[in-house]
């Protein structure tokens, strides 16, 4: 039985869903990726070239490359001649993704994000002719994806326009051209709230502070007002921001996934509406989509939002609409797999109303749904819910990003059901909490992306990556950036990543170079620790080590590592790209080494034995990862908590910012910056116990957070065991509403010299056991 045939008979069955056909035009109703415009690229150019560079780019959408994909979309690069460059591409992102590759390959540019070693272009300096080149290539799949919910608020929550601009440089560049866009939604849904009824105060104290909005805006499943309420100065703000991303996107080729409504409410409109269908949780009432509310809503949320920021026609939709928890936290059932499973009529009936919600504003609506949402699914059952949001909407406007954890691929599931029929992205969901430490296993991504046997049907429609947080590991992001522009698998995965390194490094020699990264792709990038740290960096005792049980001896994983960073000191190399990977590599070995330190520590606690002495081993390890990693920008707390207090959303009132914690809003924004790294939830100030929630679990191995809060709480403990929890409570709130203490925002120490003492300090722990 044809799909189409049984979504017609599931109609007759259960009832119509409201749907409206758009144009049929694929690039104007979202379908393919958007032209963009050529003035955009050249001011893309003119941004990233420096300014006293003498070779010229001429760039252009045209159809020159004639691509050879079903995504019929390409780039060409050629030497015109010594000092001209042509690059030509389907579209603008084809075209910045062609340049970013060339730069990158030819010139031994490096482009990146600051905390991640950021982008060198000074090898352009040097150049007098641009590298001779004929270079083509095509995009395997239409869509090159990134961002997760997360993601805004672990590594995006305080960028300006200065951070974002660069951002969206390093997308067209990558070749990126399909993300999430959910900065500035806060201000769509005051102004529905506020006409559905709802006062200021109800609508601004649901909300989650600036650095837990991806809680508020991914269903509540930790609750509301988690360091708020949210002032209106930050919603206006931010509302103005969105406008100029969004323009950026769009003359640069990038579709941005818009929120739709998902069905949680503030629990208030169960009164005001006198609607007995929505579930109470908390603070926050869920609704079903069949809710004739749901549907009320919905209509004015996208009026609203197209208005305010214009559409390409995708919308980034994830729930059960059906009045339960949220999704991520449902629990799973037992495993099983079925080869005839047939749509849920209730999911057919949500699902078709959910997308009616955006279908019925525009009709070229694109159901966008993050699939770890079902992560947990496996039953037949369980099957028949998906299967029946993917037959209530119609073919090609449901899109499943695939977020597997690592990139193993949910599409598999139900005897690779590819998501019955539902086009899809292949994405990896690689780092939770945006936390620091070394993995990644590009083997796993190269045998799992897109030339996987199977993968290939007809609903596969791009790859990409969903990091929580994406400032760590940017080797791995390289990869994946890589892969839907391949010719074939990568299958020297050592060579790739030594070519790689001499791009960013520039050194004279090769052989240390090539040695550390061998050793680094057959350990640390040949495994997966996605979850938050393990390490006893920001917590004891450490859940994770790569020594062996004897907490003596290290592991092979470890050993090699070691190794890796013995002969990256050797390189003779400069610049942040190498700062930043010495420093990182170093800040690794140390943080195992927390791991048995902290375990230590943990166990003097419960016997009350060698208590002051395990707790100064442990504290000192801790204090030379803070002066190693100190040495390096990407690890320093200075820069994060500038960007908080000082952006232009601290122009509200006092009043606007103020509530039991925080009189103004420059110290209301370093307070939510400095709970978002340590306790989550607001600890009180006289809290007997931190209040509980995923504590720790967005902590960083920043210099001047982890020697004034984890070594601290080390030694306070340590004087006084029995009254641990009160002790933790205290310092968490005294750290966090400590708005005097200013931090370093530039590097101190030279990392080359303090990367050689550390190495020395700590070469008994490996000597003779590697």
């Amino acid at each position: 039985m044809s799909r189409m045939f049984k979504l017609l008979l599931l109609v007759f069955l259960v009832g119509p869903p409201t749907v409206v056909w758009g144009t049929n035009d694929p690039r104007s109703n979202g379908q393919a990726p958007p032209l963009g415009n050529e003035d955009a690229l050249q001011d893309l150019v003119a941004r990233v070239l420096p300014k006293n560079v003498q070779l010229t780019v001429s760039i252009s959408v045209n159809d020159e490359c004639q691509p050879q994909s079903e995504s019929d979309s390409c780039f060409q690069v050629t030497t015109v001649s010594p000092t001209e460059l042509r690059v030509t591409g389907t579209t603008a992102n084809d075209a910045a993704a062609g340049l970013g590759f060339y730069l990158r390959s030819a010139c031994n540019v490096t482009i990146g994000w600051p905390r991640g070693g950021g982008s060198d272009f000074s090898s352009l300096l040097a150049l007098r002719s641009w590298p001779d080149v004929s270079l083509k290539k095509n995009r395997l799949a239409a869509w090159s994806y990134m961002m997760n919910v997360c993601t805004q608020s672990y590594s995006l929550a305080w960028y300006s326009w200065n951070e974002w601009e660069p951002f969206i440089d390093w997308m067209a560049l990558s070749g990126i051209n399909l993300v999430l866009a959910t900065t500035g939604q806060e201000e769509v849904q005051y102004k529905v709230f506020e006409k559905l009824g709802l006062s200021d105060i109800e609508i601004r104290s649901w909300f989650n502070g600036p650095a837990f909005l991806t809680w508020s805006r991914g269903q509540n499943e930790y609750g509301n007002d988690i360091a708020g309420p949210l002032p209106r100065s930050w919603m206006k703000e931010q509302w103005n921001l969105q406008k100029r991303i969004l323009e950026r996107y769009r003359g640069l080729g990038i579709v941005g996934q818009l929120p739709g409504f998902q069905g949680n409410v503030p629990i208030a409109l169960k009164t005001l509406h006198k609607d007995s269908n929505i579930t109470q949780q908390g603070d926050t009432g869920w609704m079903d989509s069949l809710d004739p509310l749901f549907a009320k809503i919905a209509d004015l949320w996208m009026e609203t939002l197209i208005k305010d920021f214009g559409t390409q026609h995708w919308y980034q939709l994830d729930g059960y609409f059906n009045g339960g928890t949220a999704p991520w936290l449902s629990s799973s059932l037992s495993s099983s797999s079925s080869s005839d499973i047939v749509p849920d009529q209730m999911y057919f009936k949500r699902g078709a109303a959910a997308y009616a919600g955006l279908n019925r504003t525009d009709p070229d609506a694109i159901w966008s749904f993050q699939g770890w949402a079902f992560i947990s699914w496996t039953t037949p059952k369980q099957g028949s819910y998906l299967k029946g949001f993917v037959d209530a909407t119609p073919p090609g406007k449901f899109v499943v990003i695939d977020m597997s954890t690592n990139g193993e691929g949910e599409w598999r599931k139900w005897d690779n059901a590819s998501f019955f029929g539902a086009r899809y992205i292949w994405t990896s969901l690689h780092d939770f909490g945006g936390t620091d430490g070394m993995k990644g296993d590009l083997s796993r991504v190269s045998n799992v992306g897109f030339f996987e046997e199977g993968h290939r049907g007809d609903g596969f429609w791009g790859t990409g990556f969903t990091p929580e947080g994406i400032d760590q590991n940017p080797v791995y992001y390289d990869f994946l950036v890589e892969e839907n522009w391949r010719d074939r698998k990568e299958e020297d995965l050592i060579k790739w990543a030594t070519n790689r390194a001499m791009q960013r490094y520039r050194p004279n020699e090769r052989a240390h170079v090539a040695k550390a990264w061998e050793l680094l792709v057959g350990s640390a990038y040949a495994q997966d620790l996605s979850v938050q740290d393990g390490t006893g960096v920001p917590k004891f005792p450490a859940s994770y080590s790569e020594f062996n049980d004897d907490r003596f001896t290290p592991g092979e994983v470890l050993c090699d590592i070691w190794s890796a960073w013995g002969e990256m000191i050797q390189v003779n190399a400069s610049g942040e790209p190498f700062r930043y990977d010495l420093v990182n590599l170093g800040r690794e070995v140390l943080a195992q080494i927390s791991a048995p330190a902290s375990m230590n520590f943990s166990d003097a606690l419960n016997s009350g034995k060698n208590i002051k002495e395990t707790a100064q081993a442990y504290a000192q390890v801790l204090l030379d990862i803070d002066e190693l990693v100190s040495t390096d920008p990407a690890f320093l707390l200075g820069p994060w908590l500038k960007m908080a207090r000082e952006g232009d959303w601290t122009a509200g009132s006092p009043h606007d910012c103020a509530n039991d914690y925080v009189s103004s809003c420059e110290d209301f924004y370093t307070w939510n910056a400095k709970v978002q790294l340590t306790t989550w939830n607001p600890t009180p100030k006289n809290a007997t116990k931190v209040p509980g929630g995923p504590i720790d679990y967005a902590g960083k191995h920043w210099s001047g957070l982890i020697k004034d809060y984890y070594v601290e709480r080390i030694k306070r403990v340590a004087a006084d065991p029995a009254s641990k929890d009160l002790i933790e409570a205290n310092l968490a709130f005294e750290w966090t509403t400590d708005f005097k203490t200013v931090y370093p925002e530039e590097p101190v120490g030279d990392f080359i010299a303090v990367s050689k003492a550390m190495h020395a300090k700590y070469s008994h722990f490996f000597s003779g056991k590697c």
